[in-house]
């Protein structure tokens, strides 16, 4: 198994988040910033502006009348809705692939990584957090040191479900044991790499509250609970889903009843198809 410093050297295929991303990311947390600046940055990036127009454009969204420009974008989707498309659209290529380490198909980690994401921003405008986007962001991110440690699945993957099974262990705790590192730790310390928040490294190291839990941030609390739910409802793959020993106390300190959940999963599933269709555009 390569150290931490090799895993992190190969993690260095996966492109990055790009800079125009961070630079939205903060613009649109701001009030005062007008909105021609915020499309002007992504005026100047062809790739982000043609994924933009792609997806605005598909059904998920169901506009009636096309969208032809970054400002038709942002005037009809909001600008939060539009970080949220460049973002999803700027991790696509290297979630597309299968894992088959992890006995994900084509597609799967795309697809349990959106789904995390769109069900972490429902819990966001519920409890009316600030931190929406970093929410957003890290529930999409949180598996992509999935991506680097994949291949060192495949030959370990029989120790590993014999750890999982013998002593009721989380997936991270059974790549502890095993690989020595865990997709969580891996991916926060790519986050990092990408200059991305410290409250968004935790975030992403943390979401499956392994470790000590006596203070969950809200961040922490919101993507753990989003991902019980992927879990809970078969959107996850096999392995990532273990067990959820925190998702009624998370509940509580959020404020979420059961009905609420049930609410935003039944929204979810409403779109699912949509949503999943933006696979095929991507």
């Amino acid at each position: 198994m390569p150290s931490l410093d090799q895993l992190l050297k190969e993690s260095e295929r996966i492109e990055p988040v790009p800079q125009v991303v961070h630079e939205l990311m903060d613009l649109v947390e701001d009030p005062e910033v007008p909105v021609s600046e915020i499309t002007n940055l992504i005026l100047y990036e062809p790739v982000v502006t043609a994924n933009l127009l792609k997806i605005a454009n598909s059904a998920a969204f169901g506009l009636k009348k096309k969208v032809n420009s970054v400002h038709d974008a942002v005037v009809r989707l909001g600008l939060k809705q539009v970080v949220k498309i460049v973002l999803m659209a700027s991790v696509t290529k290297p979630m597309k692939s299968a894992h088959q380490g992890y006995g994900l198909e084509e597609g799967r980690l795309w697809k349990q990584s959106v789904s995390c994401a769109l069900i972490a921003n429902a819990i966001a405008e519920k409890v009316e957090t600030s931190e929406k986007n970093i929410v957003f962001t890290a529930a999409l991110l949180k598996d992509i040191g999935v991506i680097v440690l994949d291949r060192y699945m495949a030959p370990a993957i029989g120790k590993i479900r014999e750890v999982i099974n013998a002593e009721g262990l989380h997936l991270i705790e059974a790549e502890r044991r095993v690989l020595g590192l865990d997709h969580a730790e891996l991916g926060g310390r790519i986050a990092g790499n990408w200059n991305f928040s410290q409250t968004l490294i935790r975030a992403i190291q943390q979401h499956h509250l392994t470790g000590e839990t006596t203070d969950i941030s809200e961040t922490t609390a919101m993507i753990y609970l989003a991902d019980s739910l992927c879990s809970i409802s078969g959107i996850n793959g096999e392995l990532f889903c273990g067990p959820d020993t925190h998702y009624n106390r998370i509940c509580k300190q959020l404020g979420l009843s059961e009905t609420d959940l049930n609410r935003m999963m039944s929204e979810f599933y409403s779109r699912k198809d949509d949503i999943y269709g933006l696979l095929a555009i991507l």
